[in-house]
């Protein structure tokens, strides 16, 4: 192997494992893996930025601005009024949810599907009356089933398409994934719909959780006060009493470190505590333990739960610094994270992706804080979105999708018609469309392009490939898109399905003209397998952020996810043994 390969390996390897950390921001992962790249000189100057100019690139920016669009345009609305009156049943009520969020994300951005969906999601589970944590996680994974279906379903699929251009001078149709992506999604979702709500059928929720939604436990911070009954008590004792969790004692301005069954509580104590909602208001009730908070509920001042979405401005933000995005008074009351690992007082904690953050203050506050830093409201009752030019809206759409689908105008052209066609009639404010475009995802596609394409250049592509040609039995095409597809599947569940793409495809187009199969099946293979993302909620934006909002465990995901991935395995090689 060459230096330059060495390097590019190394660099990819770094910031695979960044990724599955799941500690950093993924787009300045990327930006320092493309930057590093540079500077080693295995991504030549002329490159760096090549990937803004990415055809790739410029069709995600459209559908995310179409996205915002149809998000404000009482699109879920109808769709709500029109199924609302047919669901009186859970199983009902999950495969109505499904069926719409695998259909939706055909055609957008599947992260962009789940964020329109989660609203009408718990308005449905309000109405039937189940916990949202039986419907979140379906929905979530019937989105990424849909994304497989399309050219804009995922990014993920423009890359590979990116790919076969360069390599063909021809790109799939805007439906020719569909042929794999097809069956894969209906044999999922009658999975999904059977097994949903046996796998969580032991998940009950309190009336406020069905009526309100999210999870029902949340950290909070407490002190004892006078006369509560906490007081000479260990943390063991309490715990099973109360059937709360206590992660850390304060005692004037120190930490009280010992052994757990050794602190005794005293007076003032300041309590870092997981808790439901139900029982710290009987708790507060009783005046065994109380909130330090600044701010009182009254008429003036409202509590309302908000879920982190994946281009929040409070991601790695400390809970302190949240009410800094606002004018008026807001608190952040408690914190439902996906880290399990707490340390600190509960100002100094990290907000992540997915968290879900109670806020109080006056309503008009947390709308501001909710629109500045794109907070997505778990509450069914939220305000009424404008349906003007609905359907002039879908119309255009409609017209973009035709055009792509007939091959008459390449996707960034036709979707770019659709901007210009919503922006003249009035029906987007680019200025502010462009400012609520979640720049995270554009940004990452932007900077993994080049590191695929520095893959191909230094001959890295082909050392892989051919390294893996040599377990593969000769003249068998249908072996080599099973292995893609396994390595696909294998590498999504821990870091995102753009890179997943951008990394393989060029691996996968090498491997194929080693063992003479067509390249078409090869990049399906890529872009199937990284959405076949089930078994982590890490691995894709959308898992992550229904993890905060459902108040699920890491193993609910494979609990759910795992026979979904062996049936969707399953599904697509039949479909590949027809196809090569």
């Amino acid at each position: 192997m060459t230096i330059n390969q060495v390097i590019i390996i190394a660099i990819l390897v770094a910031m695979l494992a960044a990724f599955a950390m799941d500690r950093f921001r993924v787009e300045n992962v990327a930006m320092a893996g493309l930057a590093a790249a540079f500077i080693t000189g295995v991504v030549p100057v002329q490159s760096v930025f090549s990937g803004l100019s990415s055809a790739a690139v410029i069709t995600v920016i459209e559908i995310l601005l179409i996205v915002g669009v149809f998000s404000s345009s009482g699109l879920m609305d109808r769709i709500g009024e029109f199924f609302g009156p047919t669901v009186k049943t859970e199983r009902a009520m999950i495969a109505s949810i499904c069926v719409v969020g695998a259909s939706v994300s055909v055609f957008i951005n599947n992260i962009g599907a789940l964020a329109l969906m989660i609203p009408l999601a718990l308005s449905l589970s309000a109405k039937v009356g189940v916990a949202p944590a039986k419907v979140l996680m379906p929905l979530s994974f019937a989105t990424l089933l849909g994304g497989m279906c399309s050219l804009t379903g995922t990014p993920a699929n423009l890359v590979a398409n990116e790919w076969l251009v360069k390599e063909s001078g021809r790109g799939f149709g805007y439906f020719e994934l569909g042929i794999v992506g097809a069956p894969l999604t209906v044999a999922g979702l009658i999975w999904l719909v059977l097994a949903a709500p046996r796998m969580f059928a032991r998940m009950s929720a309190s009336r406020d959780q069905i009526i309100e939604g999210g999870p029902s436990d949340f950290l909070v911070e407490c002190y004892i006060p006078s006369a509560s009954s906490f007081i000479g008590r260990t943390l063991p004792a309490i715990e099973e009493l109360y059937r709360l969790e206590i992660h850390g004692v304060v005692r004037g301005q120190s930490h009280v470190f010992a052994r757990r069954q050794d602190i005794v509580l005293v007076e003032d104590d300041v309590l870092l505590v997981t808790i439901s909602l139900f029982g710290l208001g009987k708790l507060e009730a009783d005046r065994a333990i109380l909130r330090t908070s600044a701010l009182m509920l009254d008429d003036t001042h409202v509590q309302r739960e908000f879920v982190v979405m994946p281009d929040s401005l409070l991601l790695g933000s400390r809970v302190s610094d949240i009410a800094l995005h606002v004018d008026g008074p807001v608190e952040v009351a408690g914190l439902a994270s996906r880290w399990n690992r707490i340390e600190g007082r509960f100002a100094d904690l990290a907000v992540g992706m997915g968290d879900v953050v109670l806020l109080q203050g006056e309503p008009a506050a947390l709308k501001q804080l909710a629109d500045q830093c794109d907070l997505l409201p778990l509450s069914p009752r939220r305000v009424q979105a404008k349906d003007r030019g609905l359907w002039f809206n879908l119309g255009a759409f409609a017209v973009g999708i035709a055009l792509t689908a007939a091959e008459v105008l390449p996707p960034e052209l036709a979707f770019g018609g659709v901007v210009l066609a919503m922006a003249l009639r009035g029906q987007m404010d680019l200025r502010a469309a462009l400012h609520e475009v979640n720049w995270g995802i554009v940004i990452l596609l932007a900077c993994m392009i080049p590191m695929g394409q520095a893959v191909d250049s230094t001959g890295t592509a082909s050392v892989i490939a051919n390294s893996l040609a040599q377990w593969i039995p000769v003249g068998e095409p249908l072996a080599v898109v099973f292995m893609i597809l396994l390595a696909s599947v294998a590498i999504t569940p821990f870091i995102d399905n753009v890179s997943t793409a951008a990394v393989l495809s060029p691996i996968a187009i090498g491997l194929a003209t080693r063992t003479g199969t067509p390249i078409e099946p090869a990049l399906m293979a890529v872009a199937i397998g990284a959405s076949l993302d089930f078994l982590t909620p890490f691995g894709h934006h959308n898992n992550a952020v229904v993890m905060g909002a459902g108040g699920y465990r890491f193993r609910d995901f494979p609990r759910l996810g795992g026979a979904l991935t062996l049936i969707c395995l399953a599904v697509a090689m039949a479909v590949f043994a027809v196809m090569v």
